[in-house]
């Protein structure tokens, strides 16, 4: 006996200092979470199988979906369907231990809405330094993006001025060139008449001199009349087309004088716009600074959560190890004190009133109750430090036998289980047994409350897991405790309600832990309850 009291003097200094490693690990993850969750950027974890695991306030603000919408779910969620194999290609890379630094893409809002996002993705590992899944740190480029829009646009705008100026100056040179040339034509009308002029005065002389030749010199005169008006009408067509001409000129000139301005304003514009451009380069560089900073401290705290998690793995091998050592040594004083109790009731019985026999007959159900509690404590010693052997269970034959067992062992009890298809998956055959056994057990014993007790069996694939559920028309609980159901020890009833040691939810949540999947349950208050857990296929 003193033997024990000293050891359970040393279960007290343990647990005292687990509690502070305990506190010192909380702490640091509070701090941790909370840089995460007052980060502006989206930071989301996932697994290798593109599941979501984590969700902060950012990714909440950026894509309009809460944690409760999107955990568990498949990270396509946010992408757009011309950017899903982008996806595959990334974890491919995470598995190679890669790290995708500043990946361009696109992603989607909850309301459909498309933008721009940049992307770094990196491994996550586990103590062992395995690869279980990525973090995802998302920012929102779509303002960069649509800058960087508006100065191609405006480049394309100046270019498109730029060849119109061209053009403008192309037809200026030649309507200077078409001046020129009506202003030589001019010049030689003018000349020809100068010789006509010249003519005419020869013509007069040669009048006096060759009278006999006054009429031919006559017609010929009148020849030269008519060709000095049509050389006349000519001129006069000439300035007008010059006097159109000169119009045209300054047309031109008024119309390259806008083409200026307006090229002077797209300079100003152009200027404007790379001011912009370097505002945010600057604002860009700021930024990766920032990024930098943050990747540092999520380094230094994964090499910290890294430790903690050794250090907590380390106390729990401890605390199964004595705890294994407690339960057996109490098996003995239990039994003698189980022996002695029923040798003093059989030996004594008579002699004793009603009062002494009923305290008789509660020490040994509580010795009953007390053995119930260590072999318990002892199974979930066990599980924790037995290795897995998985093997292909085939589900229907192991849940329909159970079923048949439970059946027997209640024959004056009315109860339909409704069993659907479950298919087979890789686990642990005894340890998975185990898991069947309490939750159909729980099933049981909770709807013995109903006349007729319905449980449903039956299971959904989802991704690459298995879910199986055991659903009951029982007790139920109250969803605002759910969070205890798988602690050792916590019971959401009292023993007068329904008998139990506390222990059967939590050797089903260390068995499918161990396999790596997922145990959960859902219930309401005399409505009964769903207990659900999953396997890989």
């Amino acid at each position: 006996m003193m033997d024990l009291i000293n050891k359970s003097n040393n279960l007290v200094i343990t647990d005292k200092e687990l509690a502070g490693k305990n506190n010192e690990k909380e702490e640091y993850l509070a701090h941790l979470a909370s840089i995460v969750e007052c980060s502006d950027d989206a930071i989301i974890s996932k697994s290798l199988d593109g599941i979501i695991k984590s969700w902060n306030k950012g990714s909440e603000k950026m894509f309009g979906y809460n944690a409760e919408e999107v955990i568990g779910k498949h990270i396509s969620l946010i992408i757009p369907i011309e950017y899903i194999n982008e996806e595959t290609k990334i974890l491919e890379r995470i598995r190679n231990n890669e790290i995708i630094d500043h990946y361009e893409t696109a992603r989607n809002k909850k309301n459909g809405k498309q933008f721009y996002v940049s992307i770094t993705v990196s491994p996550l590992k586990d103590s062992a330094g395995c690869i279980i899944g990525a973090s995802n740190i998302t920012r929102d480029i779509t303002s960069r993006k649509n800058s960087e829009a508006e100065l191609i646009h405006a480049n394309k705008e100046l270019a498109f001025q730029n060849k119109e100026k061209e053009k403008r100056a192309e037809e200026l040179i030649i309507a200077n060139k078409e001046l020129a040339f009506q202003n030589e034509e001019k010049e030689k009308r003018a000349e020809e008449l100068i010789i006509a002029n010249k003519e005419l005065a020869f013509q007069n002389e040669e009048k006096e001199k060759r009278a006999e030749e006054l009429t031919i010199a006559n017609k010929e005169l009148a020849f030269q009349n008519e060709e000095k008006e049509k050389r006349a009408e000519e001129l006069i067509i000439a300035n007008k087309e010059l006097a159109f001409q000169n119009e045209e000129k300054e047309k031109r000139a008024e119309e390259l004088i806008i083409a200026n301005k307006e090229l002077a304003f797209q300079n100003e514009e152009k200027e404007k716009r790379a001011e912009e451009l370097i505002i945010a380069n600057e604002e860009l560089a700021f930024q990766n600074e920032e990024k930098e900073k943050r990747a540092s401290e999520l380094v230094i705290a994964n090499e910290d959560l890294k430790m903690a998690e050794e250090q907590l793995k380390t106390a729990n091998e401890e605390l199964e190890s004595f705890s294994y050592s407690v339960s057996h040594d109490l098996r003995a004083p239990l039994r003698a004190i189980n022996g002695y109790t029923q040798m003093f009731k059989e030996k004594y019985e008579t002699q004793l009133d009603v009062e002494a026999d009923r305290l008789m007959n509660n020490i040994l159900k509580n010795a009953k109750r007390m053995g119930e509690l260590i072999d318990d404590l002892l199974t979930f010693s066990r599980i924790g430090r037995r290795e897995l052997v998985k093997v292909d269970v085939r589900m229907n034959e192991l849940v329909t036998g159970l079923c048949s067992e439970l059946k027997n062992e209640l024959g004056d009890r009315t109860i339909d289980f409704h069993i659907s298809p479950l298919p087979p998956a890789q686990a642990d055959n005894i340890a998975i047994k185990q898991v069947w056994v309490n939750l159909l057990s729980n099933a049981v014993k909770y709807s013995s409350i109903k006349e007729t007790a319905i449980i449903e069996i039956g299971s959904e694939i989802k991704d690459n897991e298995i879910i199986y559920y055991i659903k009951d028309n029982g007790a139920g609980f109250d969803m605002r405790y759910a969070d205890k159901l798988f602690g050792v020890f916590q019971r959401l009833h009292s023993n007068e309600e329904f008998e139990g040691t506390g222990v059967g939810l939590a050797l089903v949540h260390r068995i499918i832990s161990k396999h790596g999947g997922r145990v959960w349950g859902e219930g309401k208050v005399n409505e009964g309850a769903t207990f659900y857990f999953t396997l890989n296929k």
